[in-house]
């Protein structure tokens, strides 16, 4: 990856013109200069410059960017201000180090000892009852309510698993599927629906035994050499005649095309080859003959949530639409500013609590607005943002992923 010194032409070039603060999530909740990409480069050449000491307090203004890439489609200049600041943040972290807080989070997720023990501490939560008592303690905690309610929706299993005959023959493509974190350790469901979906069209699909957090989150907060770690044992995971790398999270999917920059040698090239065959499960379940059941149909109303990693860094926007418009009943309904950014970012919801819920909100509202039954995106990570805002707002809606409604759907035709 490029180190800050190298986009000193990129950060001189910015022609000032503050576009960005239009389209940028953070300007529209706190009107502060430096939340921008305009404001921070000037501090980033100041730096160059070496006329600016790289402080904590520019650390912080670092921290107040979701990595949403909206500046980068509005920016006459053609900078990409995403890039420019994860370059920054490693450059602080090689001097003050990584905060506490995302030190922690590096800390669990790079481990999947530790995630398979936290994910036991949850499933003892759900399965002793404390998930209902303290589902119903919310209604009277206020705040601390919403909080409760939020992670108890993170934990809903949508979707279980069930085997599903083929409608056709096995088909011979090798496709290995990356869940994630969260579907590996919190909550199945979307995982379910995946191997569901895939079984039910006729393909078989792998999941290596051992992948570890994608490392998103450590390339985020700066720190590289986690991330270089974590790319590195993934991607050595992947045998070699894989036609498909299937992902269901836009932020994990985003970090296998990151991998080839992180990655030296043999395993940069490997990489390389990999980020090709790398698609997203809407992408992918888009370009096949869909199995779409001819007589059943789920008579709901439903809005797209459109993830930042999906839409803007993998250019996957139209592919979920389609899959929603093909499943009978269903009456899709567009929410305003759907692509704009849910206020989660990964870490940045407990970061920067009160800037990320007010963002959240906004996108409750456009949700709210649609009438819509239920709320579909592509991320672990948004399905948070999402319940954050809802949470507060009093808006009730289920949160799913297309590939869980595809696989209720099937399992809705094997019931009747």
């Amino acid at each position: 990856m490029k180190k800050l010194e190298d986009y000193s032409e990129d950060i001189y070039k910015c022609t000032k013109c503050g576009f960005c603060q239009a389209i940028c999530p953070i300007y529209r909740e706190t009107r502060l200069e430096t939340a921008v990409s305009r404001g921070k480069f000037t501090l980033l050449n100041g730096i160059l410059l070496g006329k600016v000491g790289f402080t904590p307090k520019i650390g912080k203004y670092l921290d107040m960017c979701l990595g949403c890439k909206a500046c980068y489609d509005f920016c006459p200049a053609g900078i990409n201000a995403e890039e420019i600041i994860l370059a920054a943040r490693a450059k602080y972290s090689s001097i003050h180090g990584v905060g506490w807080l995302k030190r922690m989070l590096i800390w669990l997720f790079k481990s999947n000892l530790r995630l398979k023990l936290f994910g036991a501490a949850l499933n003892i939560y759900k399965k002793t009852g404390l998930y209902a008592i303290t589902t119903i303690l919310a209604r009277f905690l206020g705040r601390v309510g919403s909080v409760i309610n939020v992670f108890n929706a993170q934990l809903k299993e949508n979707v279980r698993y069930k085997k599903l005959s083929a409608i056709s023959e096995q088909k011979s493509l090798k496709i290995v599927y990356f869940p994630g974190c969260i579907n590996a350790y919190a909550n199945p469901s979307a995982a379910n629906a995946v191997k569901m979906v895939l079984e039910r069209n006729g393909y078989k699909v792998t999941v290596p035994s051992d992948f570890r957090c994608c490392g998103i989150m450590a390339m985020s907060a700066g720190d590289l050499d986690t991330f270089r770690e974590l790319a590195a044992h993934n991607v050595g995971l992947i045998p070699d005649d894989t036609d498909v790398l299937l992902t269901d999270c836009a932020s994990c999917g985003s970090a296998w095309h990151n991998y080839p920059d992180i990655l030296e040698g043999e395993l940069k090239l490997k990489a390389e080859t990999i980020a090709q065959k790398a698609v997203n499960i809407n992408e992918f379940l888009d370009k096949i003959q869909l199995y779409i059941p001819e007589s059943t149909v789920l008579n709901q109303s439903v809005t797209y949530h459109d993830p930042c990693h999906l839409s803007r860094f993998q250019k996957v926007t139209e592919e979920p639409r389609n899959i929603l418009r093909k499943i009978p009943g269903l009456e899709y309904k567009e929410m305003e500013d759907a692509s704009q950014c849910c206020g989660a970012a990964g870490s940045f919801c407990i970061a920067k609590p009160e800037i990320s819920l007010a963002i959240s909100k906004t996108k409750a509202q456009n949700i709210a607005d649609t009438g819509a039954e239920t709320v579909i995106t592509s991320c672990s990570g948004c399905k948070i943002g999402l319940a954050q805002g809802m949470a507060v707002s009093g808006v009730q809606k289920p949160i799913l992923s297309p590939v869980e409604l595809l696989a209720r759907l099937y399992l809705q035709e094997e019931n009747e």
